[in-house]
């Protein structure tokens, strides 16, 4: 049978909010809520929200608690704070940018079995297509991948600002938000594919930079290729713009670098290569540089002698000379 792509109508039901365990957020959401009731941000968290894992979701992330199943912003079956609602609720019916409408009756039948009754969802046809709403949907996965990365990497010492900072920055960032646009509508790859991993290596490393109280700044490398010193064996060597060239040699020779983060992504998506993103930078001057690169497993190996030694990356300007370089030891775990 022939597929409609078909338009949601929400028939304000208000069944929905009446049914959630939680309520999906994200700190940028959370502050976006905050500022719509005139209310500090950590006040906000400790009336309505808990930090939580779930079984679809792991690592820990904000969540609205819930009164019986009724979102607290239900007010006489209508959402109180809609101009400022969350992405989750933004976005329902749409859990990527296109969904065959029996697949998502069939969630919701599984998850919320009271919308059938009301939920305009089920007037649409079984073999119709739902569209969502592109660029809220990479608003909504760029906040979710800045919660995630954060979340993981806070433990006990979460501090809301960093996330929101950094989400303020991406969520309009033009590279991010089309890397978020292709992971949409390819989500059933996986964020190894499209790009995410790389997206969510910098904003891992820009909110290590934020939590160092740094601004960061991401280096291009134009071109790599492998060289061999005496005294450290084997390197690599990049080019990159005079500018950024010269901002990291500053940082090296300034003599106060002493914040480090080096981390490595295994693609599922291509087993044998890696993509290596660092960051360096300096606690006193408030400044972090990060870079990062591809590699394939066998000249990992070589550059690591299989794991046992850290690799280490120097950069020249494009029209500059070896004797000009400037490195960083990557410290990476062996693989």
């Amino acid at each position: 049978m022939k597929k409609i792509i078909k338009d949601f109508e929400c028939a304000m039901c208000g069944q929905c909010c009446a049914s959630q365990d939680l309520v999906q957020l994200t700190t940028f959401e959370l502050y976006k809520l905050a500022d719509h009731l005139h209310m500090k941000p950590a006040d906000f968290f400790n009336q309505y929200c808990e930090l939580g894992a779930t079984n679809l979701t792991p690592t820990p992330h904000l969540y609205i608690k819930t009164n019986n199943g009724a979102c607290p912003f239900l007010k006489e079956n209508q959402c109180s704070v809609h101009e400022a609602r969350p992405y989750a609720c933004r976005a329902y019916p749409q859990r990527a940018y296109w969904v065959n409408v029996a697949d998502m009756k069939g969630f919701v039948r599984t998850k919320y079995p009271a919308l059938e009754a009301t939920c305009s969802l089920f007037t649409l046809k079984d073999r119709d297509v739902l569209i969502g709403d592109f660029d809220l949907l990479a608003k909504q996965t760029i906040s979710y991948w800045i919660d995630d990365a954060y979340f993981s990497m806070a433990g006990d010492q979460v501090d809301l600002s960093v996330p929101y900072k950094v989400a303020v920055y991406y969520i309009h960032d033009h590279e991010m938000r089309e890397t978020a646009k292709r992971y949409v509508v390819n989500a059933q790859h996986g964020p190894s594919a499209f790009g995410a991993e790389r997206a969510y290596a910098q904003i891992s490393l820009t909110l290590m930079a934020y939590t160092w109280g740094a601004v960061s700044s991401f280096v291009p490398v134009h071109s790599q290729v492998i060289k061999e010193d005496e005294r450290i064996g084997k390197f690599l060597l990049f080019k990159t713009d005079a500018n950024s060239a010269a901002a990291m040699k500053m940082l090296v020779e300034g003599g106060k670098m002493d914040v480090a983060r080096t981390l490595v992504a295994d693609s599922k998506t291509y087993p044998d290569r890696h993509i290596v993103s660092a960051i360096h930078g300096s606690s006193a001057d408030g400044i972090a540089l990060g870079f990062q690169f591809d590699i394939d497993s066998a000249t990992m190996a070589v550059l690591t002698r299989n794991g046992t030694q850290p690799v280490y990356a120097f950069f020249v300007p494009e029209s500059g000379e070896d004797t000009k370089m400037v490195g960083f030891k990557l410290s990476i775990k062996p693989f």
